[in-house]
């Protein structure tokens, strides 16, 4: 044979040990490239990786290189090259199911969520696997695709039924839906299976903070804390979000050294000129006082609006706790305005100061049932939610209802 016959054969021989060849240099750089990765040299990492690729570009090799070199760019914070890398490696590999799920992880962080939901179906439609459902699941979630995220979750949860999954989208997705009983009912199924799931205590959490229902979501609260002692950062949350979504109350009532005291514990027919000796003369008016405690921030603006604050006679329900515990009003009984005088609200104690004016009558003979005068107010917290209904009102009597 010639020194130069250049065959087929030949030639095939030749490209396939050039190829080998770039290939064997392929994978001496990703193994570079790793190492780099793995001591956190991302730099050189992704020159290694890029080596790689443009190397053996179609094999094995450089679709590992892409991955990892936008592993290596998300930690840098260059997320549109991460983007780019998998891009660039799916259409060398377009049934890659594992590189579709990354791309779509980096959708949902960025908030893309059609684009996620976009990836994780390309990701099932070639590895319907329930890890796979589970993410085009999370990906309708975020989507607001509830009907096609329940119907994933569904599939995940009849799919893996020795894992909580399945159960746990199932509630989160319940839960964006409003149907809270149904969302507790699924995050309990989930730690049924899984005792220790901290996220899904988390989210029943909120789903009864969400339904109303506070008690149970503090003592979701203190399971979190027993179950992580070291990481309180689900407690913590959850609790943050409690006390922002439960509604104020009025807690205690007691009087101010700043101005005369009004004494809720006096009974029926109290004379008003024991209560104030500036009382004593016809048409005398003076100004009392009485201080109520919040039990969160309050809004001030709301808190000090006057017309947000009542003072009426308490009304009977047959329990003696009406007004002159319900018998007949004397002739001398005197009325108060229903508006009071002034507010003014204490950011640091969390108290209103309610002022209001009781005048003498015509005969100087006034009398007052101050155990039975309800003052109620009406407003709102800092975070705008409105009084809590059973501890809105005061009086002497019944105390706070």
């Amino acid at each position: 044979m010639d020194v130069f016959d250049v065959s087929n054969d030949n030639v095939f021989i030749l490209s396939s040990q050039k190829t080998a060849q770039m290939e064997n240099l392929a994978q001496r750089s990703l193994g570079a490239g790793l190492d780099q990765f793995t001591g956190k040299q991302y730099e050189l990492a992704i020159a290694s990786f890029k080596r790689a690729i443009s190397l053996a570009p179609l094999a094995d090799s450089a679709l590992n290189a892409y991955d990892y070199m936008a592993r290596a760019q998300l930690t840098q914070g260059n997320t549109q090259g991460a983007i780019d890398s998998y891009t660039k490696a799916l259409k060398i590999a377009p049934n890659r199911d594992d590189l579709h799920m990354q791309l779509g992880k980096i959708y949902t962080r960025e908030g893309r969520f059609d684009d996620a939901r976009a990836q994780y179906e390309l990701a099932v439609k070639y590895n319907p696997s329930a890890a796979n459902r589970y993410a085009l699941g999370q990906g309708y979630l975020g989507a607001g695709q509830y009907s096609d995220a329940v119907q994933q979750f569904e599939q995940v949860r009849r799919m893996d039924v020795k894992n909580p999954y399945g159960y746990f989208g199932l509630g989160q997705t319940y839960a964006k839906q409003g149907r809270y009983e149904d969302a507790i009912t699924a995050f309990k199924n989930a730690v049924g299976i899984k005792r220790d799931y901290l996220d899904a205590y988390s989210e029943m959490g909120y789903a009864y903070i969400d339904s109303g229902n506070t008690e149970q979501a503090k003592e979701i609260v203190a399971t979190l804390n027993t179950l992580s002692p070291k990481d309180t950062t689900l407690a913590t949350n959850l609790g943050q979000y409690l006390y922002e979504k439960t509604r104020p109350k009025m807690t205690a009532a007691y009087v101010s050294e700043l101005y005369t005291p009004f004494l809720p514990g006096l009974g029926p027919k109290t004379s008003l000129s024991a209560m104030s000796s500036y009382l004593a003369n016809a048409g005398d008016e003076h100004t009392f006082s009485l201080v109520f405690q919040f039990d969160k921030p309050m809004n001030q603006t709301s808190v000090e609006n006057v017309f947000n604050w009542n003072i009426a006679r308490a009304g009977g329900t047959g329990r003696a706790d009406g007004y002159n515990y319900d018998m007949t009003l004397p002739e001398t009984e005197v009325a108060l305005a229903p508006t009071p005088l002034a507010v003014y609200y204490s950011r640091s104690e969390q108290t209103a100061t309610v002022l209001f004016n009781i005048r003498q009558n015509s005969g100087a003979n006034g009398t007052l049932d101050p155990s039975h005068i309800n003052f109620t107010f009406k407003g709102k917290d800092a975070v705008g939610l409105s009084m809590d209904q059973s501890a809105d009102r005061y009086s002497g009597f019944s105390g706070f209802a």
